[in-house]
């Protein structure tokens, strides 16, 4: 009876890794040709930054690199009330980057009371000309045709946000583990976005049509999140407009990996935290992950062992079916070793992160928020 109880807990977390798989297929299916058309849209590529003086830098550069003509797009910097030399920085690069502008934060009244990175973007989106808005974060560096490449995502008028890919960039066991999850997570919601369920993207990699942000009121009437890319994409795609989950090499974002275990643990607590919007999608997943620890814990507690290493080794095989295809998409294949290594650590992690949301206070880049 016990084996029974096993087999099906294991196998409802299995159905929802083969959802997944379907999902991010059809995704991929739907975004094979993209093109620019003959009349290139303005571009707005928005970069919030609070006390980024090691990283903003390398960030414009990437961005002012970038393949589509200079004078079709504009890189706009925010600086968000830094305390460090973030601003003369940004200013120092606007001899040389002629398409470079700055938004200058000093107070939270410049943010139209709207808290934390929404009121940044929205202070730039406020301030952009483009048809177009690209956004990524200051610890980032875009590819050369990131621009060009999202901005072909447009070409529908009904298209109303494009997200993709982000990666990150370091060489350690634990960096490694970081990329495979962000790949992870990537693929995950692109399969949600193709259901038309949205359960996540990454405001470092965005984009949204200005009209339709407009027409929603922009952050200014968008629920607060401290997820606040999940948030726009969800109303956008509540609104009837489509959002794309682009999967290739040309859209890919490398961001910065985080660098020890406790600001990890912060950085997932906040990702949870602003999950918890999603009500019932949440709640499935979540059962659906519990499932998994419930086939595991029973088969200790039956003494099944040889069990207990098929439900993960199934758990590794289905993470790697459901990854492969953008590992080999993204010129990633080289990390396909590092999955079995990955998905211990994922389960791990999968055990500690629903004890954090027992802590109402979410900390992010110096910044501290209730949830209410």
């Amino acid at each position: 009876m016990l084996t029974y109880i096993i087999e099906i807990a294991a196998s409802i977390f299995l159905l929802r890794t083969l959802l997944f798989i379907i999902g991010a297929k059809l995704e991929r299916n739907k975004n094979r040709s993209i093109s620019l058309p003959k009349e290139l849209p303005f571009v707005s590529v928005i970069v919030p930054s609070r006390n980024e003086e090691a990283n903003i830098a390398s960030c414009i550069k990437s961005l002012a690199a970038n393949s589509y003509p200079s004078e079709k797009f504009e890189i706009i910097a925010i600086n968000d009330r830094s305390t460090d030399g973030t601003q003369q920085i940004i200013e120092s690069m606007q001899a040389s980057v002629l398409n470079l502008k700055i938004v200058n934060i000093t107070d939270d009244s410049q943010k139209k009371n709207l808290r934390g990175k929404p009121g940044a973007l929205q202070a730039g989106i406020d301030a952009a000309q483009g048809e177009i808005i690209l956004m990524t974060d200051a610890d980032c560096e875009v590819g050369q045709k990131w621009v060009e490449t999202l901005a072909a995502g447009y070409t529908d008028p009904k298209t109303g946000l494009v997200a993709s890919f982000t990666i990150t960039d370091g060489k350690s066991i634990f960096e490694k583990i970081q990329t495979i999850e962000w790949i992870t997570m990537n693929t995950i919601g692109s399969s949600t976005v193709a259901f038309n369920q949205p359960m996540g993207c990454y405001g470092n990699n965005l984009s949204v049509r200005k009209k339709f942000y407009n027409e929603l009121g922009g952050y200014s009437k968008i629920k607060f999140s401290v997820t606040e890319d999940l948030a726009l994409l969800r109303e956008i795609i509540g609104h009837g407009w489509t959002a794309r989950y682009y999967c290739d090499p040309g859209t890919m974002v490398t961001t910065n990996p985080i660098e020890n275990l406790t600001d990890y643990i912060k950085q997932h607590h906040r990702w949870a935290t602003g999950a918890l919007c999603l009500g019932w999608r949440a709640l499935v997943f979540v059962l659906c992950t519990a499932c998994l620890w419930l086939a595991m814990l029973l088969s200790v507690i039956d003494g099944n062992y040889l069990m207990l290493a098929a439900v993960i080794v199934a758990r590794m095989v289905g993470d790697f079916l459901l990854i492969y295809p953008s590992l080999r998409i993204l010129n990633l294949r080289y990390l396909a070793v590092w999955v079995p290594l990955s998905v211990i650590f994922f389960i791990l992690l999968e055990a500690v992160m629903p004890f954090t949301l027992f802590n109402k206070k979410v900390v992010w880049k110096g910044q501290v928020f209730s949830k209410k």
